[in-house]
């Protein structure tokens, strides 16, 4: 067990198992740009802090229970690949009244990588109309390009307090608001209460016609498939 508000890593090749991280896990990218990490068989609890559980890139994570924190993981641009597998993101926090915002995962771009095989909600409900959950996978080219992610097999919890369940790519506004080679496959959305597994609908921002983009095998928990929507 470690517990501190974040564990910095530094060097490349780290590898923790086995283990509860009792803070978030921070890749300080500033200080060691071609460092990395590996955790699996662990959970980490980010607790009340803003900061995601596990940023900001150059990390392989396998079957861990990530909770607490702003995000459950996040992929920062500058990065060379965020990869989760087999996990559960989820539980995150806002104080009474907060405006944060919240997701199950976050890439602002930039960086490649994958999602499978997870379980992935944003679950707390909204403290006010500013801060809440804005989806479970949000893939938004905030700092860069949205290009070369895999989203396969992963279930998204439902609620009406996000907005989509995920954030495809796309985002007009952003410098860089054309998404590549995103290919979402054989991932099943929660319809949840209103039956649009989001408060607005399932997805948002996939563009069907960009360079490399597949949408297939998507479907709701009862089945039928999900269409994407720009």
């Amino acid at each position: 067990m470690v517990n501190c508000q974040q564990l910095t890593i530094r060097v490349p090749g780290v590898v923790i198992k086995n283990s509860r991280i009792n803070g978030n896990i921070w890749m300080d990218q500033d200080f060691t740009p071609s460092g990395s990490f590996t955790l699996t068989d662990s959970e980490v609890d980010a607790g009340k802090y803003q900061v995601p559980a596990i940023c900001c890139g150059n990390y392989t994570v396998i079957r861990v229970n990530s909770h607490g924190g702003q995000n459950g993981g996040q992929c920062e641009n500058g990065a060379t690949y965020c990869i989760v597998r087999d996990s559960y993101l989820h539980g995150q926090y806002v104080p009474p009244g907060g405006n944060w915002h919240l997701g199950g995962f976050l890439s602002d771009g930039g960086t490649p990588g994958q999602l499978i095989h997870n379980t992935v909600a944003c679950d707390r409900p909204a403290e006010n109309d500013d801060g809440s959950c804005t989806g479970d996978i949000n893939l938004i080219p905030n700092f860069g390009t949205m290009s070369d992610w895999l989203v396969e097999g992963n279930f998204l919890k439902a609620s009406s307090d996000l907005s989509f369940c995920t954030y495809g790519g796309e985002k007009s506004t952003s410098a860089y608001p054309h998404g590549d080679h995103v290919v979402y496959r054989d991932n099943v959305f929660e319809r949840g209460p209103n039956r649009k597994c989001g408060a607005y609908g399932p997805v948002t921002g996939f563009n069907v016609g960009g360079v490399g983009n597949v949408w297939t095998g998507n479907v709701w928990d009862d089945g039928t498939p999900v269409q994407p929507a720009n």
